[in-house]
């Protein structure tokens, strides 16, 4: 089920030069196998010289050099490629254009992993990775289908986003059948999975953070695009199996806090009138508390639960001597 979210923002910011590059797209200055790819502005500069029929020819014979080979593309791509985007084995490559301040755009698709669009500035070509252009164009055409996208990859193997971040999760150890998938930010993803809650993936450095759907809206207070409060609330009776919480049917949850050594803390409202807060450790129930004495373990009340207060102790008998 598809639910807003506001992260096209920080796509916008980090794609919008090369947005900006798109719209003024044309053919680049540049040499492929030693002929002279000439722009526009270069010939309107050139000398006038007398026109004939013989020399309308010949001008429209220097104006129309034959296009560079499929070859002779990746021949140039392919060191720019190696500083933008080490990772990747060209399988394809394909010449877009160029920008007005002369930068040439190449495509490239990869034997592994996304494709890019590079930017062949001259001290730091730039890669822009093809899963995340394509999730800024879902996000930001949700609220407007006819807002501009920028510029997005057209080579038919690099139409594979959903796949891609897939085999994220695959590589994170995650076991669902995919059924959507996104980039919410730069190097933070959102797995969708058929009939179950879903995750999302962060990368960081060599490692992935993976964070449940069901867990993420309740401490992000903030819902999974693809994963219904259905399917996570479906996850709970799962995860309190085997704790003294197992007999809890559960009408809210409410997340407490996390500790780096003792791990999460959640506050449960079961359907008997019954309030629980369950210690969770990688994943799974340690310890149940009772609301009756969460005032004195995590100096607060339950959320959830209204305990009554204790009666007060009955005076002695005989009152005071």
């Amino acid at each position: 089920m598809m639910k807003p979210l506001a992260f096209a923002v920080a796509f916008a910011v980090a794609f919008a030069l090369l947005s900006a590059g798109a719209a003024a797209a044309q053919v680049p200055d540049g040499d492929f196998g030693g002929r002279d790819v000439r722009s526009a502005d270069d010939e309107a500069t050139a000398p006038v010289r007398q026109t004939t029929p013989s020399r309308v020819r010949e001008n429209r014979r220097e104006r129309a050099p034959e296009p560079p080979t499929p070859e002779e593309i990746r021949a140039a791509v392919a060191p720019l490629a190696a500083t933008a985007a080490p990772g990747c084995e060209i399988t394809e490559a394909v010449l877009l254009g160029g920008r007005a301040d002369g930068v040439r755009l190449f495509e490239i698709a990869c034997a592994t992993g996304p494709g890019f669009i590079i930017e062949a500035f001259a001290d730091a070509p730039k890669a822009n990775d093809c899963v995340m252009l394509w999730s800024f164009g879902r996000l930001v055409t949700e609220g407007d289908p006819a807002a501009d996208v920028g510029l997005q990859c057209g080579l038919p193997s690099n139409q594979n986003g959903v796949e891609i971040i897939a085999g994220y999760g695959r590589a994170a150890g995650l076991d669902c059948q995919v059924d959507d998938a996104i980039a919410n930010a730069v190097d933070v993803y959102e797995i969708g999975c058929a009939g179950r809650d879903g995750w999302r993936l962060e990368k960081q450095a060599d490692r992935w953070k993976v964070t449940t759907c069901w867990q993420f809206a309740l401490v992000a207070d903030l819902p999974c695009r693809f994963s219904s409060s259905e399917e996570s609330a479906a996850e709970w009776p799962k995860l309190i199996a085997g704790t003294d919480a197992a007999a809890c049917r559960i009408e809210g949850v409410l997340w407490i806090g996390d500790n780096a050594q003792r791990g999460s803390f959640y506050e449960l409202k079961c359907a008997s009138g019954e309030g629980i807060i369950v210690r969770f450790l990688d994943g799974a129930g340690q310890q149940t508390y009772s609301c009756i004495d969460a005032p004195q373990i995590f100096n607060r009340p339950c959320q959830l639960t209204t305990v009554a207060a204790p009666a007060p102790a009955a005076a002695p008998a005989g009152g005071r001597t």
